[in-house]
């Protein structure tokens, strides 16, 4: 299996920095991502009073803000955090920590956000899956320790 995605590439991007170029850039990734609806909404209320710091950088919430005052990775990586993509337990049932572990972090991503709360057992060497309510319990128990 490969780890890289097979549309990634790397190109050098010699105009400025933000702009119309950071503007296509988000809607590119918008658009893979299939968040062009959520994440606008979402990026209207990001920086904001009464809305919500950027996920990526906890860039200060000015007082008289702009629109569009955000940027472009602040953007993107709030698209990531909306994304509609989910990792079930069943997941971590398949791969090893060993083996995710030469995953590269972009791989891992591309599986989306977690549906359960986890704990890593070192006997399988897989993270199954717990409650809250025993997630809470053990980090109560070991924060002393």
């Amino acid at each position: 299996m490969s780890l890289i995605h097979p549309a990634a590439h790397y190109h050098p991007y010699r105009s400025a920095s933000g702009g119309w170029g950071s503007a296509h850039a988000v809607m590119n990734m918008l658009w893979r991502e299939q968040a062009l609806f959520s994440t606008p909404l979402a990026l209207m209320r990001q920086n904001k009073p009464k809305g919500f710091a950027c996920v990526s950088c906890a860039w200060a919430k000015p007082g008289n803000p702009h629109a569009l005052e955000f940027c472009e990775n602040g953007a993107k990586a709030t698209a990531w955090e909306l994304t509609s993509s989910r990792t079930s337990p069943a997941f971590f049932e398949e791969h090893s920590l060993t083996e995710l572990r030469d995953w590269s972090d972009y791989a891992l991503e591309q599986h989306g956000r977690l549906t359960h709360p986890l704990r890593y057992d070192a006997n399988s060497d897989r993270y199954r899956q717990t409650t809250w309510e025993q997630a809470y319990l053990d980090i109560g128990t070991n924060c002393g320790s």
